[in-house]
């Protein structure tokens, strides 16, 4: 199982490397965008001589401000071009199949809405200026703008070229009005908030923000980066806002779904009640029901000491902290009003019952050694078949050296796929490229790179030759040895998994490994109240394959075997169904070792068809606590042949792995891209 870590350490570095956008320039007169500006209001429509139908809104504006109007009707043929994208009115009108009129009719009215809007806008700044005099004393914009628009590595310069804005007064009151329409934000979702709950005082029984946010948002990192992209200051805002989501979006009557009903009853819950899972399963309530008060949930102590198997005293007893001390995890399922309580020991064993077999190969391999030394090397090589001016063949190669112990672990490799330049070039398709995009493919195409994780306090440091080259296409030049970081609270999950699978005091299980894989892709995404199903369903997938009915006693090992047949059955196809397969032949073998070894062979055919030539996959692998093989070939006929060597090894070792960033050089973090 160690084998897995240098594998996911790549992929999770693979994955952080990105960096911001800039923020987009508005195309007209710069307004505060924190809402979009509202649809007329169709009352009623005239329709003048062009027959456009124009909003009765938009004509009594335009009588009383002819002066603004006569602007806007000169501001037609640019207002085309930057709202539309075409040169003039003419040409818009003729690419609708409209007369000019009716296009010019559109546009004022188009003009006239953005105009309405930036008054009602300037009124509701003025009314908060009344009311709240002097908020802008010692209002700084500079500030201001570093909170409201990080993405500007050039502050003030970059910002007024992009909004247009003329000189350092018009800064400074765009500022002023972007910073007032955020505090007027604050304010409307306050009162909304304070509205809904004068209609129902008790909609926020059981709410628990944080909990909300990771339910709601779990693709951030953490509450500080859900913050920056929408535009909240501090704590008491980004409770403000996820308050009023919860209540606009789902306490309120209207965002009852009948569908999520109809699955909680289905899951045994009860739909409109407090609801309580555990282990997967609704506990049932004869008497009295839980409750919540004060952002507490309270349960009956008979149902839940059972559920839990736990002796529990007195009448209630609060559900986080009694779940919490049994070594149980715990999430409020909004959407389903269910307080999810698992304990993933019982889930993991659960899983096992039907691998013990796999398990018992598992166990074999886990290591007791202190430091250990791992090697890799990995050799691709591509051919293209050509009967006319002979086959060519790209060779590509990859060798990996890791050092693993109770610091750290240390990675480093060389890859050197520089021979599908050539192929990209004979195939034409490097015609149009130019000679510094040719470098830069170049410098993808092989290069060294090394990565460092520190276990005591969770860093990471990774560097690559290719990537200040790449970088330094973004205009800024980097360092040509340059480490990018990330510190121990942005990895601490993957620190989490590494950690456990270095210090294994007991062996890797089927169940622990399918908990990981559902908790760390799937659940993310999930409801909670499907967690404990949605992973058993997984592994019962799992088992089609792996399971202990899926494999049979041959000597000392355990042995599967997938021929055409079983394949089609598993697939659902009948014998007189082969072709929907389009297989010409299909063997699966793999064996399981009592000492720990596993070893196989695979192979599939495609028949040759006048659409789609013959296709040959072909693999043959085996695996021990030390050392590990595989070959593998796709061949297409007359085409292509690809072959695939990969060898490893594994071997204790007193050598200490590197875990800082070396000594004097550069570095920098990567959320810190851009500015360097």
């Amino acid at each position: 199982m160690k084998k897995l870590i240098s594998i996911l350490l790549t992929l999770a570095l693979t994955l952080s490397l990105s960096a911001p956008a800039l923020a987009a320039a508005p195309e007209e007169v710069p307004l505060p965008d924190l809402v979009d500006p509202p649809l007329p209001v169709e009352d009623s429509l005239v329709i003048g001589d062009s027959g456009y139908p124009m909003d009765a809104e938009t004509v009594a504006w335009l009588e009383a401000h002819p002066e603004e109007a006569a602007q806007l009707e000169a501001n037609l043929e640019q207002w085309a071009m930057t709202s539309w994208g075409y040169a003039s009115v003419a040409e818009m009108a003729e690419a609708w199949g409209e007369s000019e009129a009716y296009i010019r009719d559109m546009l004022l009215e188009e003009q006239v809405g953005t105009a309405m809007y930036r008054e009602e806008q300037q009124a509701a700044q003025a009314e908060y200026a009344a009311a709240h005099p002097g908020y802008l004393d010692g209002f700084d914009p500079d500030a201001w703008l570093r909170t409201a628009y990080p993405d500007y590595r050039d502050p003030e310069e970059a910002f007024m070229a992009d909004y247009g804005l003329a000189d350092r007064a018009t800064f400074e009151d765009y500022m002023k009005e972007d910073y007032t329409s955020h505090l007027i934000w604050i304010e409307d979702l306050q009162s909304d908030i304070d509205a809904a709950l004068a209609e129902a005082p008790a909609a926020l029984d059981g709410f628990d923000v944080d909990d909300y946010f990771t339910q709601e948002y779990p693709y951030y990192s953490d509450q500080e980066e859900f913050m920056a992209d929408y535009g909240l200051l501090d704590r008491t805002e980004f409770e403000t806002y996820l308050t009023w989501e919860y209540l606009i979006y789902y306490a309120a009557p209207e965002g009852n779904d009948p569908w999520t009903d109809d699955l909680k009853e289905s899951l045994g819950g009860v739909p409109g009640e407090l609801g309580i899972m555990v282990n997967g399963t609704y506990l049932t309530f004869t008497g009295d029901k839980p409750y919540a008060e004060d952002g507490v949930t309270y349960v009956p102590a008979a149902e839940l000491g059972e559920a839990l198997d736990l002796e529990l005293t007195g009448d209630y007893v609060p559900l986080r902290e009694t779940a919490q001390a049994a070594g149980c995890e715990i999430w409020w399922d909004q959407a389903y009003e269910t307080a999810v309580v698992m304990d993933p020991d019982v889930l993991v064993a659960a899983i096992d019952s039907g691998f013990t077999a796999l398990n018992g190969v598992l166990a074999k391999n886990t290591l007791d050694w202190e430091r250990w030394a791992e090697t890799e090397d990995w050799n691709v090589t591509l051919t293209m078949f050509d009967t006319l001016n002979g086959d060519k063949t790209y060779p590509m190669t990859l060798t990996q050296e890791s050092l693993y112990g109770p610091e750290g672990l240390q990675t480093t490799g060389e890859y050197d796929l520089s021979a599908l330049m050539t192929l990209l070039e004979q195939m034409g398709l490097l015609e149009y490229v130019g000679e510094d995009e040719r470098k830069v493919v170049s410098a993808v195409l092989s290069g060294d790179y090394e990565l460092r994780w520190d276990t005591e306090t969770g860093a990471m440091a990774f560097t690559a030759s290719c990537l200040p080259e790449l970088l330094s296409m973004m205009g800024t030049p980097y360092p040509k040895e340059l480490w990018f970081t990330l510190d121990g609270e942005t990895t601490e999950e993957l620190t989490g998994l590494l950690s456990d699978l270095m210090d294994q005091e007991e062996p890797v299980t089927v169940g622990a490994l399918v908990w990981y894989l559902y908790a760390s892709t799937t659940a993310p995404w999930s409801d909670p109240v499907l967690y404990w199903s949605e992973a058993t369903e997984l592994a019962a997938g799992m088992s089609i394959l792996l399971g202990d009915d899926a494999l049979v006693r041959e000597g000392d090992a355990w042995v599967l075997r997938l021929g055409m047949s079983e394949l089609a059955g598993l697939l659902g196809y009948s014998e007189e169904d082969y072709d929907y397969l389009g297989l010409q032949d299909f063997a699966l073998e793999c064996a399981f070792g009592d000492d720990g070894t596993v070893t196989g062979s695979l192979l599939c055919l495609t028949p040759d068809e006048s659409w789609s030539p013959a296709m040959r996959i072909a693999a043959d692998w085996e695996l021990d606590l030390t050392s590990g093989s595989l070959e593998a070939e796709l061949h297409l006929k007359n085409q292509m042949k690809l072959t695939i060597t990969v060898s490893t090894a594994l071997e204790e070792t007193g050598e200490k792995p590197e875990t800082q960033v070396p000594e004097g050089a550069a570095s920098m973090a990567l959320e810190d891209l851009t500015g360097w």
